[in-house]
């Protein structure tokens, strides 16, 4: 299983100097071997596919004798960028193939140059760097020196470049790469776990969650306990929109390329990065909080975002608010991807259910009736079960799973609540409470 740390660097004025130049080495070599590609393409008037990954490798020497910048570059790090050309192209070429096939209109258009103003991620893979206590050391070109007797040899170019904010790293690096992202610079470590294994000493525990916009997670266990767990994500999405919004409006009314709209660029992409990072940390702690509890499999409903959104114009700006709410700043999908990787590797499973009728059910009896988003208790007129309509939609996934295993479902009024709420400070509090 392989696991990703990203660190942030702090290079020096010169070694920033050294990872620019390597990143527009890079751009160029992208640039050429692109219009290589661009050139066949349309001088076969688009009927083969291009040259290949191979034959461009193989001119790669060629290619630093006529351009010495590409010097500069590790030759796994050239290597990899021809790679990336390669996989641009494959997957222009695929659309345009499947576009004639179904004789659809050929909107497929090919990958477009890269601007040398923008930073180019620069790929290690395997080889050319290595970790040096709090330093990471990595390889550029070949560069020339001359030894005490006066002879000229070639030998690799290093960089030793400051981690900062030192901690425990792997040692097992499989992979780099060092990218560039709104003034810093981070170096991406990828390494190679063993996961635990499933422990079958004894029946497995189980999990289900229903995501909501209210409610972050609603939950119900095999054991007979709802949980809720309320997170921050919510009230950081609310505040950081409404700065935004203020930003942009400010932002259409000033004259672009003043020194006013570059203000507000600036701390436009401040507070996108701001509402991002704290979303992301959100998020990984609440994974981490179900990846660490005592059930062996944690299933989470996948909603359809298009089928809780609405056009109708007679909701005004309630039905806006959910709109904007799960169309632009839906996290369960991210979060879902955080928890697939942090179960795996405790010898856990996360399991996506399907959450179709799962709100319109009733959890006791099967009765099924339709409601509005606005009202959240289930009233069954069958049974007169009434349950929260977050608890009764946990449920029935929770019984959608246990029928999968061939154990029996379990019943609403053996439930106890368990409510967790997280504080700006990153804190966990546990709060209980009786159902009905």
């Amino acid at each position: 299983m392989l696991l990703t740390e990203k660190v942030v660097l702090s290079p020096t004025p010169k070694q920033e100097q050294w990872l620019w130049q390597m990143s527009m080495a890079a751009t160029e070599l992208y640039n050429i071997a692109l219009q290589q590609r661009r050139w066949h393409f349309y001088r076969h008037h688009g009927t083969t596919q291009s040259l290949s990954y191979t034959y461009q490798n193989s001119q790669l020497v060629e290619l630093k004798k006529a351009f010495p910048c590409f010097n500069q570059l590790y030759s796994l790090v050239a290597q990899e960028v021809l790679r990336l050309v390669n996989k641009d192209y494959r997957s222009f070429w695929g659309r345009l193939k499947n576009q004639r096939l179904n004789g659809d209109e050929v909107t497929a258009r090919p990958p477009w140059f890269k601007s040398a103003l923008k930073y180019f991620t620069l790929p290690y893979i395997q080889s050319g760097f290595e970790l040096d206590g709090e330093y990471l050391v990595v390889s550029g070109g070949m560069e020339s020196y001359k030894t005490s007797k006066g002879k000229t040899k070639r030998r690799q170019y290093k960089e030793r470049i400051k981690i900062e904010g030192y901690r425990n790293l792997p040692d097992n690096i499989h992979s780099l790469t060092i990218s560039y992202e709104k003034g810093k610079y981070y170096a991406n470590l990828v390494y190679e776990i063993t996961p635990a294994k499933l422990g079958s000493e004894r029946p497995l525990k189980v999990v289900a969650f229903d995501p909501g916009v209210k409610t972050f997670l609603t939950g119900a266990t095999d054991s007979g306990c709802l949980i809720e767990v309320h997170s921050t994500v919510n009230r950081s999405t609310r505040y950081f929109d409404k700065e935004i919004d203020l930003v942009k409006s400010k932002l259409d009314r000033c004259k672009k390329g003043s020194r006013r709209w570059r203000r507000l660029k600036k701390a436009l992409s401040t507070l996108y990065q701001r509402r991002a990072g704290q979303i992301n940390g959100t998020l990984h702690a609440t994974a981490k909080l179900l990846a660490n509890s005592r059930h062996d499999i944690i299933s989470v409903g996948s909603p359809n975002k298009l089928g809780m959104v609405s056009s109708d114009p007679a909701k005004g700006k309630g039905n806006q608010r959910i709109n904007r709410a799960v169309q632009n700043n839906w996290p369960h999908k991210k979060f879902l991807g955080y928890l697939g990787y942090k179960t795996e590797s405790r010898g856990k499973y996360t399991h996506k259910a399907d959450e179709r009728y799962s709100t319109q059910t009733c959890s006791n009896c099967g009765n099924r009736q339709k409601l509005k988003p606005t009202i959240r208790t289930y009233k069954c007129p069958k049974c007169t079960m009434v349950l929260g309509r977050d608890d009764n939609a946990a449920i029935n996934l929770l019984n959608n799973l246990l029928t999968s295993f061939y154990r029996p479902k379990v019943n609403y009024r053996d439930y106890r609540k368990k409510i967790y709420s997280r504080t700006l400070s990153g804190q966990w509090y546990v709060a209980y409470k009786k159902v009905g």
